[in-house]
């Protein structure tokens, strides 16, 4: 079974994306799409996290080629956040347009805990924060997400269900090679060893390392980082790691030791489905472009699952303002001056940040200032929003906003807890694309 991983941004498909997949052979493409914890909002709109990655359907409608001519070629992807549903019925929009109405979708829903926190707790539920130790009724500020990092079942169920495509909310970044695994090679789910052989293969395929690149010999040309392409994990589970530059011992050497120190910490209960060991994982030469992964070693889980809640902490403004050339410095710094007495909104209790960026190039290139605020009054935000466009209105043409109207984002703090598996309802419902739009 042939996996890779992708770290996927909200506002556009990554690139390369058609390619890995064609040329790949790819059993399983795992997309991650994280949830942003700052996102702009407008005034008199409500504080609210966005409900899924718009750039999902862009990137679906790019892998609908290879979805329709490779029957073994899978897609697994964090993209529901809040409604696994509207996601999966846009995301199936777009494989209908390619073509693909026949192709199997699945939504696995739940994992949006938001709507019943307060359930939870009447229920017993301890959501204290497993990081610090705080009681969840400390907790003053609103949530505004809380996603369940689901493990491998509720994965498996929907690939038993013959999907292609598998959305859900959120999970453990483990959790779809160990779905997958077990879906292909019919693994028990008590098969620990082999689980977290998967798990590890897993988590080196978000590998790369860049700082390697620079460690060519003197007079030699720059290596090229290693990254990993994809990996395989085979029934007997052995891993094999596939390097986008050649492998060498010092790729080895650092995989092992990137491994070695992926710990989560007070989050390392064994989420996906399997408590991991790798104290005597072994990382060796495979090939010209490959390294072999053995020795990892698993244990049962101790049937929680992760909750990353996202709680609101204030707001903040920005913008990049463009000084013209022609400015003299006399008045650049009177423009600095102005808006550090200007820029401050009556009567909160916020920062105002006023920074003149360094020109770059020649003494008549342009210079930059950076404005910015921040706090817990959305209000204040917005009112510092207008004031800098007036201050930029004032001193035209002199000033222009490089980056356009200040934009007012609200900002999160985390806070993880730990719930049992059996606290709450999983759903998975697979249709055909064109059931789905």
């Amino acid at each position: 079974m042939r996996l890779a991983r992708l770290q996927c941004d909200s506002e556009a498909a990554p690139a390369g994306l058609e390619e890995l997949a064609a040329g790949g052979q790819l059993d399983v493409l795992q997309l991650d799409y994280g949830r942003p914890a700052s996102t702009a909002v407008e005034p008199g709109a409500p504080t609210e996290l966005p409900e899924w990655p718009r750039s999902f359907a862009v990137a679906l409608r790019q892998l609908s080629k290879t979805l329709f001519l490779e029957p073994q070629f899978r897609v697994i992807a964090a993209a529901g956040w809040a409604d696994a549903y509207a996601c999966v019925e846009e995301a199936a929009a777009a494989l209908v347009a390619a073509g693909c109405g026949e192709l199997p979708v699945a939504a696995v829903r739940g994992s949006n805990l938001l709507p019943i926190l307060d359930m939870l707790v009447a229920e017993g539920v301890d959501l204290k924060n497993i990081e610090t130790g705080a009681r969840w009724r400390d907790l003053r500020e609103p949530p505004l997400a809380a996603d369940l990092h689901l493990g491998a079942g509720p994965l498996a169920a929907a690939l038993a269900e013959q999907a292609r495509v598998v959305v859900a909310g959120w999970y453990d970044p483990l959790a779809p090679a160990l779905a997958a695994a077990v879906d292909q090679y019919s693994w028990p789910w008590r098969d620990y060893h082999r689980l977290a052989a998967a798990a590890v293969a897993a988590r080196a395929a978000a590998w790369s390392d860049w700082e390697g690149a620079g460690e060519a010999p003197a007079g030699a040309a720059l290596s090229a980082p290693w990254q990993v392409r994809y990996v395989d994990i085979a029934a007997d589970a052995q891993a094999t790691v596939h390097l986008s530059a050649a492998s060498s011992p010092a790729a080895a050497d650092r995989l092992r030791h990137w491994l070695a120190a992926c710990d989560d910490g007070p989050a390392a209960t064994g989420s996906a489905g399997v408590r991991l060991d790798v104290s005597n994982l072994k990382v060796t030469l495979a090939g010209p472009h490959q390294l072999s992964l053995d020795g990892a070693a698993g244990a049962k889980a101790d049937g929680t699952w992760l909750l990353e809640i996202l709680y609101q902490t204030g707001f903040s403004a920005e913008a990049l303002v463009e000084i013209e050339p022609a400015a003299d410095p006399h008045l650049r710094k009177h423009i600095v001056k102005s808006a550090k007495k200007q820029l401050q909104p009556p009567g909160d209790s916020g920062t105002a940040s006023v920074k003149e960026l360094q020109p770059l190039g020649a003494a008549a290139a342009p210079g930059w200032i950076h404005l910015a605020y921040h706090s817990k009054s959305r209000k204040a935000c917005h009112h510092f929003a207008d004031l800098a466009l007036k201050l930029v209105g004032a001193y035209r043409p002199w000033l222009r906003l490089a980056t356009g109207a200040p934009t007012v984002h609200v900002n999160c703090g985390t806070w993880l807890a730990r719930v049992p598996r059996d606290a709450v309802d999983i759903a998975v419902e697979t249709r055909l694309a064109k059931e789905w739009a």
